[in-house]
């Protein structure tokens, strides 16, 4: 099994982030073997997704977040973190199902990441605004998703010019 280079970079606390918070410091190995941290997230409004190829709500929810991001264009970025360890189902899905241009899968088989910013079911997805903060986090997928997502979406969008 391949270990993934994933590093808290703020003090370990018992508490997971909440709305209106910051969204924790990261440093994370994508897909592609790159070293991204949150940091580079800053600037833009981003959505952060927590992913598994074999799951597929996971699947759905993604799907979702794709058909919303090419319906407001490309003005918010996408992170998927992807939880589980092989990386080759996950080469698999996004050579079957590419990502747009701009976004990056992080690997985070060993959940650092997900203790991280307290995801707790998949998919979770967490909405980050330019700043960094947690404005929207959605775990599970289920009806309304699209619509809701979409919405906070276009109001972080009208918020952040």
């Amino acid at each position: 099994m391949i270990s993934f280079l994933l590093l808290p970079l703020l003090a370990a606390s018992t508490a997971r982030p909440q709305v209106g918070e910051p969204a924790p410091a990261f440093e994370a190995q994508t897909l592609a073997g790159k070293s991204v941290r949150g940091e580079n997230l800053r600037g833009q409004v981003t959505v952060v997704e927590f992913f598994a190829s074999w799951c597929e709500p996971c699947q759905e929810s993604l799907s979702e977040i794709l058909a919303i991001r090419e319906g407001l264009g490309s003005r918010f970025g996408l992170m998927v973190v992807a939880v589980e360890g092989d990386v080759a189902p996950l080469k698999d899905f996004f050579a079957r199902h590419p990502l747009p241009a701009g976004s990056v899968v992080a690997l985070d088989g060993d959940g650092v990441l997900a203790r991280t910013l307290g995801e707790d079911r998949l998919p979770t997805a967490f909405f980050l605004d330019a700043r960094l903060i947690i404005r929207h986090i959605n775990r599970g997928h289920g009806a309304g998703f699209r619509k809701r997502a979409g919405q906070w979406l276009s109001s972080m969008l009208a918020t952040s010019r």
